[in-house]
């Protein structure tokens, strides 16, 4: 029951500028969430917001959508927890 991913372009260049060991955590989240999507933890459906989910790796937020008919998770953006919900215009 695994999904494929995909990043945004945004999402990939956040990613590149967290150190080493936090990408890797992130990497790891990711890969977790994309085996067994349904039965996470850390992931969160949000209200009122987009994107719809959120899975937590540390202090970090990565924002998603899931499509579940067409297995498909895209990460949208990744962002520090004190960032990731602020609204942006």
């Amino acid at each position: 029951m695994s999904y494929q991913v995909t990043f945004t372009e945004i999402a990939l260049k956040n990613l590149k500028t967290y150190p080493a060991k936090d990408q890797k955590l992130i990497l790891q989240k990711i890969e977790q969430c994309a085996e067994n999507p349904l039965n996470m933890p850390n992931v969160k459906k949000l209200v009122n917001f987009s994107p719809s989910y959120r899975l937590r790796a540390g202090n970090y937020r990565i924002l998603f959508e899931r499509d579940d008919v067409a297995k498909l998770i895209d990460v949208i953006d990744i962002l520090p927890r004190r960032e990731a919900y602020r609204r942006r215009d």
